[in-house]
C-alpha cells in the first residue's frame, strides 16, 4: 500500500470504525473493549512499519486538494516527532482499551465510551499528521470536543458536568487564539503548508524580523498553553479528574495534555532563538512547574495529586522547549523530546494503578489509605516503579531525562550568565524536590503504615484480575526496559523525533552514569532536600490550606467561577435595562430605524434634483390587481380583528394568497415552501390559542395607540413601497444565475437548479442553516424536557 495512503488510513480508521462499535457490541457484550483495543493495535502496527524509513531520515507525505481557493490542502507528514506522538497515542491505547473491559461494568454505557474514546484517538492522530494549519486545527478542536463528551462521561454527575464545561471553555477557547495566530502566520508566510514552512530557511528569518512575530508567537501559545494546562490555563485539568480513570490516563497524562507540547516543539525551527520564546516558553514553564508542584503538595485525592504532578511535568517539556538563545536555539530539545517518551509511559502506568487502587477501596483519599503492600504486591511493586520514574529515581527512565533535564538547566543558566546563571538551575532542582516529595506521598500514604478505621473503607482487598493489572505491569516493564537499554529507544524512537525539531542537535548519550557532573550533584541534592522537606509535607499542606481559606481570591479557579457564575446575571441585568417594557417599543424602534434608513437617501436624491419612483410599475394585469387587494384586505384583517381566532385565520390567509402569487410568478418551490409553513404555523397558532382561557384579546389596545401603530405601520410601507419603485436609480448589474445554469450539470451532476445552488455552490451558508435550525431544535427540546421535569417534581411534591 501507498505510505501516504496507509498514513490516511492510520488517522480515519478510528473515525470509519466508531459507527462499528454498536455492532460489536452485539457480539462481543461488554467485552466491546477488545474491539476497540484492536483499532488501537492495527493503527500502532501500521505506524511501525514507519520506524525503519523515519530513522533512517526519511519522511512520509501527501497531499490531496482540498479548499484550492483558500490553498487549503488535506496534507499528511510523518517525521520522527509525528511518528513518536503517533505511537504514544496508540500504544496507549490499546493499554487503555484493554485495561477498560475490567475497569468498567456491564451496566455502563460502553457503546458510547468507546466511541468517544476512538473518536479521540482518530484526532490525535490527526493533530500528529498535519501539514496544514488549517487541517491541523480542525482535528485539534475535535480533540477538545471528544474530550468534553469523555470528561462529561457521567453525564448526571455535577462534577462531571462541571469539569467537562470548564475543559471545553478553556481548551477550545484557547484554539480560536491559536487560528487566529495561524492567520497571522499566513499573512506572512503565505502558506497554511507547515512542513514547506519549516524547511524553509527563508521563510523562517522572514517569519522572524516580521512585525507580527510577537503577535503570532503569543496568540498560537495561548492555544498551546490552554491544551496543555500550563501557566494560568491549568485550572481545568484537576477538574477533568472526574473522568473515568482510563480516560484521565488517555487524555490527560499521556496524549491530549501533550498536544499543546507537541505543537511547541513542532514549531520550535521558526520561533526558537529569539528573546521572546525564550521569555513566554520557558518563563510560563519554569512558574508552572513549581507552582503546580507545591500545590499537589495538599491534595488528598489521587487523581488529583497526579493532575498537579501531570500540569508540573508537561511544565517541564514546556521549559526544555523554551531553552534557547540566538546562537544555540536548542538547548534543551533532546532532553524534552527524550522526557516526552518517559512521561507517557510512567504517567499511564500510574494513572492505571490508581485505578485499581480506587476500585478495590472505594475511595480515592488517599487519607484513608494504608498498608495495602501485603494485599496487593503486585500493585505495590508497580506502583513503587512508576513513582520512582516520576521522581527520578536510577535506574528507571525518569531519571535519564531528569539527568537530561537539569544538564541543560544547567547549560541555559552559564549561557545567559549572571543572576540566571544560579536561578535556572535553582528553580529546576526546586521542581524536583516537589516532584520527589508527592511520588514518594503515593507510596507511603497508600502502601505503608496502617490503614484508618473507616466503616466505609474495606478491611481486606486484593490485587485485581488479569485485565486490569496486565496493562500497568507491560509499563512498568517498559520503564525499566528504556532505563536500562535506552538507546534501543534512542536511536529508533527518540534521535529521529529530536531532529525533526533541531537537525543540528548531537546525538543523545543515555547512560546511567556519567560522572560527578552539575547534573549529578543536582540529583543528589533534588533527593536529600526532598526526604528533608518530606518531614515537613504535613505542615506545608496545612500551610497551603489555611491560605486557601483566608485568602479564597487568590486562587485562579476563584475568578473562573466567578465570572462563570455571574456570566448569567450579568446578561439578565444588561438585558432587564435595554429590554425593558412590552415588544411593542422595540418593534416600533426597529420599523422606524428603517424608514430612516430609507428616508435619508430619498432626502439626499430629491435635493439633488432627483426623482424617485423611476420604474414604471403600474401596468400590471388585472388578476395581480386583485390577487395584491386580497393579500391587503387579509393582512389589515390580521391586524384590526378583535379576536385572536379571525386574526390568525386571516394572517393564515395572506400566507396562502403569498404562496399563491410565489406560483403565479412560477416559483413553484417557493410557493410549496411557503404552504408548509403557513400550514404549520397556522396549526401552532390554533394549538396556543386553545389553551387561553379567553376568546377576545387580552388588554385590547387604545385608540390612541392603534393610531400610533396604524401610523409606523404606514410609514415602513411608504418606506420599503418607495424603495421598491426606486430600483431604478442603482446602476443594474449583470445578473450571475447563468453562471450556475452553464456549470451546474459540469460541476455538481446535478440538474435541479435550486437544489444545486442550495446544496453546492452554497454549501457552507446552508450548513450554517442548518446549524442554526439544529440549534433551535435542542432548545426547543430542552424547553419541553424541563418543563416535563418541574411537572414530574410537582407531581412528586404533592
Amino acid at each position: 500500500m501507498d505510505s501516504f495512503l496507509m498514513l490516511a488510513l492510520v488517522v480515519f480508521l478510528p473515525f470509519i470504525l466508531t459507527p462499528v462499535v454498536p455492532l460489536a457490541h452485539k457480539v462481543l457484550k461488554h467485552r466491546v473493549g477488545w474491539f476497540a483495543a484492536a483499532v488501537a493495535a492495527v493503527c500502532f502496527t501500521a505506524l511501525l512499519t514507519y520506524v525503519p524509513t523515519i530513522s533512517g531520515g526519511g519522511t512520509v507525505s501527501g497531499s490531496i486538494e482540498w479548499i484550492p481557493s483558500l490553498n487549503v490542502c488535506f496534507s499528511l507528514y510523518a517525521d520522527g516527532l509525528a511518528l513518536l506522538l503517533g505511537l504514544i497515542v496508540s500504544f496507549i491505547g490499546i493499554m487503555i482499551m484493554s485495561y477498560s473491559n475490567g475497569y468498567l461494568g456491564k451496566e455502563e454505557d460502553l457503546v458510547r465510551y468507546y466511541q468517544y474514546l476512538l473518536m479521540f484517538m482518530g484526532s490525535m492522530f490527526g493533530v500528529a499528521f498535519s501539514d496544514n494549519l488549517i487541517q491541523l486545527f480542525v482535528f485539534w478542536e475535535l480533540t477538545s470536543i471528544s474530550s468534553f463528551l469523555l470528561i462529561g462521561y457521567y453525564r448526571h454527575v455535577e462534577k462531571s458536568i462541571y469539569g467537562a464545561t470548564k475543559a471545553l471553555l478553556i481548551t477550545a477557547g484557547g484554539g480560536l487564539f491559536m487560528l487566529a495566530g495561524f492567520m497571522c502566520l499566513y499573512t506572512i508566510t503565505g502558506t497554511y503548508g507547515i512542513s514547506e514552512m519549516l524547511t524553509s530557511p527563508g521563510i523562517i528569518q522572514t517569519v522572524k524580523a516580521d512585525p507580527l512575530f510577537t503577535m503570532t508567537l503569543v496568540l498560537i501559545l495561548i492555544g498551546c498553553f490552554a491544551k496543555s494546562a500550563q501557566g494560568p490555563f491549568f485550572i481545568w485539568l484537576p477538574n477533568a479528574m472526574e473522568a473515568p480513570t482510563p480516560v484521565s490516563a488517555f487524555l490527560h497524562s499521556a496524549t491530549m495534555v501533550k498536544a499543546g507540547v507537541f505543537l511547541v516543539a513542532r514549531l520550535h525551527p521558526m520561533f526558537s532563538g529569539t528573546d521572546a520564546w525564550l521569555l513566554l516558553v520557558t518563563g510560563i514553564g519554569l512558574l508552572t512547574m513549581v507552582g503546580a508542584g507545591f500545590l499537589a503538595l495538599r491534595q488528598t485525592d489521587l487523581k488529583g495529586i497526579l493532575a498537579f504532578s501531570t500540569v508540573s511535568q508537561l511544565a517541564y517539556l514546556m521549559t526544555m522547549f523554551g531553552f534557547t538563545t540566538a546562537a544555540e536555539p536548542g538547548i534543551g530539545v533532546s532532553a524534552a523530546v527524550f522526557h516526552l517518551l518517559n512521561h507517557a509511559s510512567f504517567k499511564a502506568c500510574l494513572f492505571l494503578l490508581v485505578g485499581i487502587i480506587a476500585h478495590e477501596m472505594h475511595t480515592r483519599d488517599i487519607r484513608k489509605m494504608g498498608g495495602l503492600f501485603k494485599e496487593m504486591p503486585v500493585t505495590f511493586i508497580t506502583m513503587v516503579i512508576a513513582a520512582a520514574a516520576m521522581a527520578g529515581v536510577p535506574p528507571l527512565n525518569g531519571f535519564l531525562s531528569k539527568e537530561m533535564f537539569y544538564e541543560s538547566a544547567y547549560d541555559m543558566g552559564q549561557a545567559l550568565g549572571g543572576v540566571w546563571t544560579y536561578l535556572i538551575p535553582g528553580l529546576a532542582v526546586l521542581g524536583g524536590i516537589f516532584t520527589f516529595m508527592y511520588s514518594f506521598r503515593l507510596i507511603h500514604k497508600v502502601f505503608l503504615g496502617r490503614r484508618c478505621e473507616d466503616a466505609d473503607v474495606p478491611k481486606h482487598v486484593h490485587d485485581p484480575h488479569l485485565v486490569m493489572i496486565v496493562p500497568p505491569v507491560i509499563l512498568g516493564i517498559l520503564i525499566i526496559a528504556i532505563g536500562l537499554f535506552p538507546d534501543i529507544f534512542v536511536d529508533r524512537l527518540v534521535m529521529p523525533a529530536v531532529l525533526a525539531v533541531n537537525p543540528a542537535a548531537d546525538h543523545i548519550h543515555a547512560a546511567l552514569w556519567h560522572g560527578v557532573t552539575p547534573a549529578f550533584i543536582m540529583t543528589v541534592i533534588t533527593f536529600i532536600l526532598g526526604i528533608l522537606f518530606y518531614t515537613q509535607y504535613s505542615r506545608i499542606a496545612a500551610f497551603e490550606d489555611r491560605v486557601n481559606e483566608k485568602i479564597p481570591w487568590f486562587s485562579l479557579n476563584f475568578w473562573y467561577n466567578r465570572t462563570v457564575d455571574n456570566a448569567a446575571r450579568i446578561c439578565a441585568g444588561i438585558s432587564g435595562k435595554i429590554q425593558r417594557g412590552p415588544p411593542f417599543l422595540y418593534t416600533a424602534a426597529l420599523l422606524l430605524f428603517a424608514v430612516f434608513l430609507i428616508a435619508v437617501p430619498a432626502a439626499v436624491v430629491l435635493a439633488s434634483g432627483g426623482t424617485l419612483m423611476l420604474t414604471p410599475v403600474f401596468s400590471l394585469p388585472v388578476s395581480e390587481y386583485v390577487l395584491l387587494a386580497l393579500i391587503i384586505i387579509t393582512a389589515a384583517g390580521a391586524a384590526f380583528m378583535p379576536r385572536y381566532l379571525v386574526s390568525v385565520m386571516s394572517i393564515s390567509m395572506t400566507g396562502f394568497l403569498v404562496a399563491a402569487l410565489y406560483a403565479y410568478l412560477k416559483a413553484p418551490d417557493l410557493a410549496m415552501t411557503q404552504l408548509c409553513v403557513e400550514t404549520l404555523s397556522t396549526i401552532i397558532f390554533l394549538v396556543a390559542i386553545m389553551k387561553l382561557r379567553t376568546k377576545s384579546a387580552i388588554n385590547p389596545d387604545t385608540a390612541a395607540e392603534k393610531a400610533l401603530k396604524a401610523a409606523i405601520a404606514v410609514l415602513c410601507g411608504a418606506g420599503i413601497f418607495i424603495m421598491m419603485l426606486s430600483t431604478g436609480l442603482v446602476e443594474p448589474f449583470d445578473t450571475f444565475s447563468h453562471y450556475f445554469m452553464e456549470n451546474g450539470i459540469g460541476m455538481t451532476a446535478g440538474r435541479n437548479i435550486v437544489n444545486v445552488i442550495v446544496v453546492d455552490f452554497r454549501g457552507y451558508d446552508t450548513i450554517g442553516e442548518i446549524s442554526v435550525l439544529t440549534l433551535a431544535a435542542l432548545g426547543v427540546y430542552n424547553l419541553i424536557k424541563s418543563t416535563g421535569a418541574e411537572d414530574k417534581e410537582q407531581e412528586d411534591e404533592q
